[in-house]
C-alpha cells in the first residue's frame, strides 16, 4: 500500500518540465532476433509512452529546451527548471523516500556517473568514425556537481555508483571524486568502468603509486575491464590504437586481480562480440583467462561477453549481431566446459557459468555452488536477444549532467540545470522521479528488438556521450 501511494504522490508531485524529443525516421516494425538463452523474469505489461505521459499532464508549460536530448530550459542560471508548487514536508520526505521507483515498481538504487566524454581509445563500436563534437569545458559537471548528485541519489535510496566516461581514469581529479563518492552515507559500493589503459600509471613522477592502488585506497571496490580480444592485432583493429597497447590492459588485469594487494576488489572482463571482427576468438579469449587466473591466489574475475548493440553512428547491423545463445554455443563447440550457474541477483544483467578448459570435465547435474572456487566465470549479456529490462535498476546520468532513464532512449532530463538554478536536494529529486515516472518498460519505448533500436539509433547519443 505505501508503494502505491508514493507512486500516486511522485506523479501528483512531478515538476513542471516540458520534453521535446529528437525527430526520427517513420519506424516500421521488423521481426526481432530470437534468442534461445531461457528467460529468467517474468514479463511485464508494456507502459505508456513517453509522449503521451508528457501530452496527458496539463501543467507541463515551460520552455522548449535548446538541447533537443535535454528536458527543461538549458539556459544557463535559468530559473524556470524550478518553477514547481511548494511541498509539504511530509511531501519532500515521501519524494526522497520513494523518488528511485518508477510506474513498474523497478527501484533504481544502481548509478552509473560518466565522469568524462573523453577516451584514450576509439573503439568502433563506441565511437564514430569521424570523432565526436565534446561539449565545451563549462558545460560538463564538476567534482562538487558530481558529488552533489551523487549524495542526492543516496538520500533517495541509491546504494551503488559505477564510474563511467569515456574514460573515466583520463579525468585528473578521478580519485577525489571516487573518494567522495565511497564517504557518501549510504553508499555501498563505487565501481568503475575502464579501458585499463591508464590503470598501472604513476599519477606523477613523485608518487610511488599507482593509480589502481590510489582508487582501491579510495574506495574502489569493483572494475570491469573493457577488453574485446586478446589477439594485438584484433585489439589494435577494434581500438583503432597500437597493438602494443594491450599489454598494458592485460597486464593491469593480472594486477588488479592480485588478492594479495587488493583483496576486496573484484574484477570483471567486458567483451563485445562482432561478427567479423572477434567472434572468432571467442575460445581463445576464455582460454587466455583460465591459462593465466589462478582461482586460489586471485580476486574474483569474471569473464563477460556482451551483444553489440546499436547507437548513433557506429555502424550496427543485424548480420554483425552474435547472440548471447549462439556465444555460449560457440564456447561450448570449441571445446570450453559450461554449466549453468544460479542466478544470486534478481538485477544481474548476465547469464553466468562456470568454464572449465574440458568440456569432459563438467558434469550436468552437480552443484555447481560446490565447485565455482575452481572454475572461471564466464557470462553472456543478452541485451538485444532476449532483455532483462524487467528487473532494472539502474539510471545514467552523461558528463554533461543529462540523466538517462534508459541506455536506449532518446530523453533526457538536465540534473545539471537544476543545480546551476540555484535548485535544492528536492528539486533534484524531483526532477529524478519526473524522469522515472515517465521510463518506458523496455528498451527506452523502441519496439522491433535490436532492427527497431538500430532505426531509432540517430535520435540518441553515440556510446562515449552515453557512458558505459
Amino acid at each position: 500500500t505505501s508503494s502505491i501511494e508514493d507512486s500516486r504522490m511522485r506523479r501528483r508531485l512531478s515538476p513542471n518540465l516540458r520534453v521535446r524529443r529528437h525527430s526520427s525516421r517513420p519506424r516500421t516494425t521488423a521481426p526481432a532476433v530470437v534468442s534461445h538463452v531461457r528467460p529468467r523474469r517474468p514479463v511485464l505489461p508494456e507502459g505508456p509512452s513517453f509522449a503521451d505521459f508528457v501530452r496527458g499532464d496539463p501543467q507541463l508549460r515551460v520552455a522548449a529546451p535548446h538541447d533537443p536530448m535535454m528536458i527543461g530550459d538549458t539556459t544557463p542560471g535559468s530559473s524556470r527548471l524550478l518553477e514547481t508548487a511548494a511541498l509539504s514536508p511530509d511531501e519532500e520526505a515521501a519524494l526522497l523516500r520513494s523518488g528511485l521507483v518508477d510506474t513498474f515498481g523497478r527501484v533504481h538504487t544502481y548509478l552509473r556517473l560518466s565522469l568524462t566524454e573523453r577516451c584514450n581509445l576509439r573503439c568502433t563500436y563506441c565511437m564514430p568514425a569521424d570523432g565526436v563534437e565534446l561539449s565545451p569545458p563549462a558545460q560538463l559537471l564538476t567534482t562538487d556537481e558530481i558529488e552533489r548528485l551523487a549524495a542526492v541519489f543516496a538520500r533517495m535510496g541509491a546504494t551503488k555508483v559505477r564510474l563511467t566516461g569515456g574514460e573515466p581514469t583520463v579525468r585528473s581529479d578521478v580519485v577525489e571524486i571516487c573518494e567522495r563518492i565511497a564517504n557518501i552515507p549510504g553508499i555501498k559500493s563505487v565501481g568503475m568502468t575502464t579501458n585499463g589503459v591508464a590503470l598501472l600509471k604513476r599519477r606523477s613522477a613523485a608518487s610511488s603509486r599507482t593509480l589502481l592502488e590510489d582508487l582501491y585506497a579510495a574506495g574502489l571496490r569493483s572494475v570491469n575491464v573493457s577488453l574485446d580480444a586478446v589477439d594485438p592485432e584484433t585489439f589494435a583493429r577494434m581500438t583503432r590504437r597500437p597493438a602494443k597497447t594491450l599489454d598494458r590492459v592485460l597486464d593491469a588485469i593480472k594486477t588488479a586481480s592480485d588478492a594479495s594487494t587488493f583483496p576486496e576488489l573484484k574484477v570483471k572482463v567486458n567483451c563485445v562480440v562482432m561478427r567479423g571482427a572477434n567472434d572468432h576468438l571467442l575460445v581463445d579469449f576464455v582460454r587466455h583467462f583460465l591459462d593465466t587466473y589462478d582461482p586460489a591466489a586471485a580476486a574474483p574475475l569474471d569473464v563477460r561477453f556482451i551483444e553489440w548493440m546499436p547507437f548513433q553512428e557506429n555502424a550496427w547491423n543485424d548480420e554483425a549481431l552474435v547472440s548471447a545463445a549462439e556465444i555460449a554455443d560457440r564456447l561450448a563447440g570449441g571445446g570450453i566446459g559450461l554449466r549453468p550457474l544460479p542466478a544470486d541477483d534478481p538485477h544481474d544483467t548476465t547469464r553466468w557459468f562456470a568454464a572449465t578448459r574440458d568440456r569432459r570435465s563438467t558434469t550436468v547435474g552437480e552443484d555447481p555452488q560446490n565447485e565455482t572456487s575452481s572454475f572461471l566465470r564466464v557470462g553472456v549479456i543478452s541485451s538485444m536477444t532476449n532483455h532483462f529490462c524487467g528487473g532494472c535498476n539502474r539510471v545514467r546520468v552523461t558528463a554533461d549532467g543529462a540523466l538517462k532513464t534508459c541506455l536506449f532512449g532518446d530523453d533526457a532530463v538536465s540534473l545539471r540545470d537544476v543545480l546551476r538554478a540555484g535548485g535544492g536536494d528536492v528539486d533534484v529529486a524531483r526532477a529524478v522521479a519526473t524522469a522515472l515516472g515517465k521510463k518506458h518498460f523496455a528498451h527506452g519505448g523502441k519496439t522491433g528488438g535490436a532492427q527497431g533500436i538500430a532505426r531509432a539509433a540517430d535520435a540518441n547519443r553515440p556510446m562515449i556521450l552515453i557512458g558505459g
